[in-house]
Parts: C-alpha cells; structure tokens; sequence
C-alpha cells in the first residue's frame, strides 16, 4: 500500500499542478473559476473522445460479429415466421433477443468510454473548489439558493460536448470516421416495413430459396 501511495502522489501533484494553472491566469477569482473550469472541460471531452476511439478500434472485430449474431438470428426469425415454422420462430427470436442484448449493452460500454473523465474531474475538483458557492437568483428544488461547482462544470461539459460534436470533423484527425464500430460487408438486416411493402420477404434475403 505504501508503494502504491509513493507510485501516486507525485503523479497526483503534477496533475493537480497541470489541472489549477488555468484558474490562475486571471487576476479576478471569478473570472478564473469560470475560465479554469471551461479549459477542465475541454480536456474532459477530449480525452473522452481519444479513449472512445481506441475503444471502438479494439473492439471494432467483436462488436461486428455481436451485430452479424444479432442481424442472422432476427433474420432466420422472420423467414420461419414467413414460412410459419413456430418452432423454429421462437427459438430464433429467442436468441435474437439475446444477441440484440449482449450487442446493446457492447454499444452501452463503448459510449461510455466518453464520458469516464467527468467523474475524476469532479473529484478533483471537489477536493480544490468544495467550499464553493455561488448564489442564484432564485430558489430551485435540490440546490436551494446557492449552488456550488458541478453547477457550473456540468453545463460547461454538456455546452463543450455539442460544440466539439460541430466542430471536430475540421480536424484532420477526427475527419475520417466517426470512431464507431465499421460494420463493414454486415448481412443487411430485415426490415418489417419491407415484409409488409412485399407481403413477405424480398427475394435478395433468400438463398437458393432456402430460408
């Protein structure tokens, strides 16, 4: 345990060296809360994003075989519906199901990759600026009166968030792809608004005429 404290207090302290230098450049404390804490912002979304992109690319292989699972049982599922094979319905529907779940909640993990600085942020944050608190002007359910830093670094966050979404595709960086799975040459899934447009299922989904 010692070792591991004398590993993370000098990281520690160049961080929180790094991380308070912005909320030092203006003379006016106000002025840099707000301007520390929008730059706080930044990083988080930044980093966000780098760690959701070598995320995805390292799972971009199994998230494609979870959508292929998913994609081939729904639509093996809809052929013996068709083909009005009960039996074989519900248990490709079953696990259908059950591929749609493992993939959602893949996708689930992978989004979150985005958002893991914010709670590391805050605590940093809670740890410099606990004791702050500025006043409303209004009473507001939950804060009341005053409301202390998350106030501001949620808002900043989220205002961050939708800009840099605008704005990155200008960098050469970020251009190319969005950073999510690339489902590549996938089976195309079947869609229920072709089945009733064609009263069934369109002849490029059947194989020999086999389901």
């Amino acid at each position: 345990m010692d070792m591991i404290i004398a590993w993370w207090d000098p990281i520690y302290m160049w961080l929180d060296l790094v991380l308070v230098t912005p909320y030092r450049w203006f003379g006016n404390p106000v002025a840099g809360f707000f301007f520390g804490t929008l730059v706080l912002a930044v990083w988080c979304v930044l980093l966000g994003e780098v760690t959701f992109r070598l995320a995805a690319r390292i799972n971009r292989e199994h998230i494609r075989k979870l959508r292929g699972g998913m994609t081939r049982m729904h639509n093996l599922s809809v052929k013996a519906l068709m083909l009005r094979d009960k039996e074989n319905y519900r248990a490709c529907n079953t696990e259908a199901n059950e591929a749609f779940g493992r993939y959602f909640f893949s996708l689930l993990t992978l989004g979150a990759s985005v958002l893991w600085p914010i709670p590391f942020a805050l605590a940093w944050m809670s740890k410099r600026f606990g004791h702050v608190e500025f006043d409303i002007l209004f009473t507001m359910p939950l804060l009341g009166s005053s409301a202390g830093f998350p106030a501001v670094m949620i808002p900043m966050y989220i205002l961050c968030r939708i800009l840099w979404a605008a704005l990155k595709r200008r960098f050469p960086v970020f251009s190319h792809g969005t950073g999510a799975p690339d489902h590549g040459q996938a089976e195309e899934m079947i869609s229920m608004k072709e089945v009733d447009r064609y009263g069934g299922v369109p002849e490029r989904f059947w194989r020999n005429g086999e389901p």
